[in-house]
């Protein structure tokens, strides 16, 4: 009996950390180990949900979730033999909405110096003025009161003095003072089911984040706050669309329309269960079914994938305040994999009522390509596998946090959490 507790005792240490996403099919959990701005996956775990655990990106059974999140968090640190003290944790769904507000703030005297004095109270009208427009606008799309509106997270993502742009406004004189703040918000049913279940697993949370935001910050702008593109992660029961533009985040948004959908309709075309039909639907995807076969899912694919594609271009019409759309997309999450996705991306009528500059170019978002995290478990290969990840770059960035703006930011979000 001995030997079988011996060895069990798990190395913990403040740089272990906790990335959890709690999809509609899967819960995908990451022990990671953090090494100032970049970091190891150590451990990777999964559990796949049952179909009345999750609808749609939110949660419809919380017991049931909070014991697929045990499930998965033991798998992974078992396999890292390491026991983790802080976690974030990803929220998404479609009611989870963000948009980048600027706001000006006009300072009364011009010639004096900012001091962290008046910066904090600039931050803090400026932010409260942006979460009462987002909020009333959210509040107007859903049919939720205000009240039932929480702010899940805020970044700021450009500082401008008179014009001219800053990373920190301490020192600097001028008569205008203008912050891009992005705010993320979803309604208070959705946002307080995950602070139950994080209360649960009983951890330190760094934060519940915006899934499409932490997305965007994966890949690390390496081009000197350029890059622009448009993310869509497909997962089970939503989709999630980003809008990036020269490194800052104007928006995200999501539909209702996920891996789920294809396979609800193979399981009616086919008159098959739904798990027969999942397992179908993955052997299609990797080009394994014999040819007739291929032929008689193909079809039932396009249906939906087309479905689908007016949820895209429905969603990039929201961003109508926008005078052009990136030429990018990056294509993330488990449904990326089925064929008929790029295709409906790659025909050529979609994007063309858009304010497109040109036609757009696809891509496959790759683990590969989020370089501040080393996957020393070698299994995070695959586009479901990218969002897991975008929550552990995230937590990195929150656990580095060095810019008096964001924690002067984050002192006011959290006065407007309570």
């Amino acid at each position: 009996m001995f030997r079988l507790f011996r060895g069990i005792k798990k190395k913990t240490s403040d740089s272990y950390f906790l990335a959890l996403d709690i999809g509609t099919d899967f819960v995908k959990a990451l022990v990671c180990e953090a090494n100032g701005k970049k970091g190891r996956i150590l451990g990777v775990g999964k559990k796949q949900q049952k179909l009345g655990d999750m609808n749609s990106g939110v949660v419809t059974d919380i017991a049931s979730v909070i014991a697929n999140c045990h499930s998965a968090i033991r798998e992974a640190e078992n396999m890292a033999n390491v026991s983790t003290k802080k976690m974030i944790l990803g929220i998404s769904g479609e009611l989870v909405k963000g948009a980048t507000n600027t706001t000006s703030y006009i300072r009364r005297d011009a010639n004096s110096k900012i001091d962290l004095s008046e910066l904090k109270n600039i931050v803090h009208k400026v932010q409260w003025k942006a979460f009462d427009a987002v909020r009333s606008q959210l509040s107007h799309e859903t049919g939720y009161s205000e009240i039932d509106v929480k702010l899940v997270n805020a970044a700021i993502v450009d500082v401008r003095i008179d014009g001219y742009k800053v990373t920190n406004p301490i020192g600097f004189q001028g008569k205008e003072v203008t912050l891009s703040i992005f705010n993320a918000f979803a309604p208070l049913v959705h946002y307080g089911a995950l602070q139950t279940i994080a209360s649960e697993i009983d951890k330190e949370l760094l934060a519940i984040a915006a899934e499409p935001y932490a997305l965007t910050r994966a890949l690390g702008y390496e081009d000197g706050g350029q890059f622009s593109s448009i993310f869509i992660d497909i997962g089970g029961g939503t989709t999630n669309v980003a809008i990036v533009r020269n490194g800052a985040v104007e928006g995200t948004k999501m539909f209702t329309v996920g891996g789920r959908t294809f396979t609800k309709r193979l399981s009616q075309s086919l008159n098959i269960a739904y798990k027969e039909a999942e397992d179908i639907k993955l052997a299609y995807s990797n080009d394994k079914l014999e040819r007739q076969s291929n032929k008689i899912v193909r079809e039932a694919m396009k249906i939906d994938a087309d479905v689908w594609l007016s949820g895209v271009v429905l969603t990039l019409e929201d961003f109508a305040e926008l005078d052009s759309l990136p030429s990018k997309i990056l294509l993330s999450g488990g449904g990326a994999h089925l064929p008929e996705i790029k295709e409906a991306l790659e025909s050529r009528e979609w994007y063309q009522g858009l304010p497109f500059t040109r036609k757009p170019q696809i891509n496959f978002l790759n683990t590969k390509l989020i370089s501040n995290l080393l996957d020393e478990t070698k299994l995070l290969k695959d586009p479901q596998d990218v969002m897991p990840m975008a929550l552990a770059n995230l937590a990195l960035e929150f656990m580095n946090e060095e810019q008096l703006l964001s924690k002067v930011l984050k002192k006011v979000v959290r006065l407007m959490q309570i």
